[in-house]
């Protein structure tokens, strides 16, 4: 049997066991006494009991890379793909949030946190051309980050434009994509949808468009790291499917991923405020008319902090539609429609009915959505 101890933070919450494939999670009695009350998930409560293969694997499944690249990520570690124990012993030292693995006896701070490899400009743009025969820039020494999702992407930190791969468990803080092949100006793309949504008041990740290496690229902010003179600090945060213990294979809705209903009953169970209760359904309406139809169950996500869920910022919007070759359709239908012709104002009325949400509100945030879109577009903002 192989485990591993999984921090939040600087704080060990529970060990991983793999017993010939068979996956085994429970919370460490010291953790549990303390009365600490934030759980590695949603999906795993704090309890004395361990959890099983089938109710762990899906919630970690999900800190890795999406089937396509995991399966090179594979091909390159000899790890296959269903083999989620050893893709978090190799590249899970800094996963999205919090969480992170190491094997007994060593610790983040063991693993000299704040240990950097600073990359040329040169050396910067062939690793980002390089990605999608070496995900994640697989095969650095030192270099255990995790990237979850399906886009080739260099989990990274960018400092006076700079470009430095962060070793041995130090937290990254930058996400830089290249253009996704057959698919030109997505890096352009992304940005707009990003800085179109700020501009109509949602909440949203830092990001712009960077030329490394002689090509544009599109950098997000991480916005669950917080920097400060102290350093950065990991923030706690799940993705919708992770918190349903869905496998990401299945976050479109149409392959059983979560749907609208079943988040805005997730987001009420964890309390969320009012207002991020409004910008859930806000991002609906600005998905639907920005035409992104790839806004499945991983691109929703929420934060904890102190204990307390709040909605993350959006990130990873694009508009699908303007490519030919994508089909019309959104991840999460509206009433019972993703076709995006067949959708009108009346399916966003009964979808809000199935919500609990009146139809005099709807109609009033799609209103207000609608103006700000059009208002940014004509003033070419």
């Amino acid at each position: 049997m192989e485990s591993l101890d999984v921090y939040l933070n600087d704080r060990k919450v529970g060990r991983l066991d793999d017993e010939n494939g068979s996956l085994s999670f429970a919370y460490d009695a010291g953790y549990l006494a303390d009365g600490i009350r934030e759980p590695l998930s949603h999906a795993l409560a704090l309890r004395p009991e361990p959890y099983s293969h089938r109710e762990v694997e899906p919630v970690l499944s999900n800190l890795l890379p999406d089937d396509i690249i995991r399966t090179r990520l594979g091909e390159i570690l000899q790890i296959p793909r269903e083999n989620t124990f050893a893709f978090l012993k190799a590249i899970g030292g800094d996963c999205a949030g919090a969480v992170a693995f190491f094997p007994p006896g060593r610790t983040p701070t063991a693993d000299a946190i704040g240990e950097f490899r600073e990359l040329s400009d040169e050396e910067a743009g062939a690793v980002l051309d390089n990605l999608e025969k070496r995900p994640l820039d697989i095969g650095e020494e030192g270099f255990r980050i995790s990237g979850a999702g399906a886009q080739d992407k260099l989990i990274a930190c960018i400092r006076d434009g700079r470009v430095l791969l962060p070793l041995n468990g130090t937290p990254s803080t930058h996400i830089i994509k290249t253009e996704i092949r057959n698919y030109p100006g997505s890096v352009e793309n992304e940005w707009y949808a990003m800085s179109l949504a700020a501009a109509c008041g949602l909440s949203v990740a830092e990001s712009g468009i960077a030329v490394i290496g002689g090509k544009r690229r599109f950098v997000s902010t991480r916005y669950d790291r917080m920097t400060s003179e102290g350093g950065v600090r990991r923030l706690h945060q799940e993705d919708f499917c992770q918190m349903f213990g869905i496998d990401p294979r299945r976050k479109y809705e149409t392959l059983g991923g979560p749907g609208i209903v079943a988040s805005f009953q997730l987001l009420r169970e964890l309390s969320v405020s009012a207002a991020d209760a409004l910008e859930f359904i806000d991002r609906l309406i600005f998905n639907f008319l920005v035409g992104n139809g790839d806004a499945h169950g991983k691109n929703f996500s929420v934060l904890y902090k102190g204990g307390v869920a709040t909605l993350a910022p959006m990130y990873d919007v694009m508009s699908t539609a303007v490519y030919p070759e994508v089909g019309k359709r959104m991840a999460m239908k509206i009433d019972d429609e993703y076709v995006f012709k067949w959708i009108t104002v009346g399916k966003f009325v009964r979808m809000a009915a199935k919500i609990g949400v009146s139809e005099k509100m709807m109609l009033r945030e799609i209103a207000k959505m609608s103006r700000r879109i059009g208002k940014e577009v004509s003033s070419g903002g």
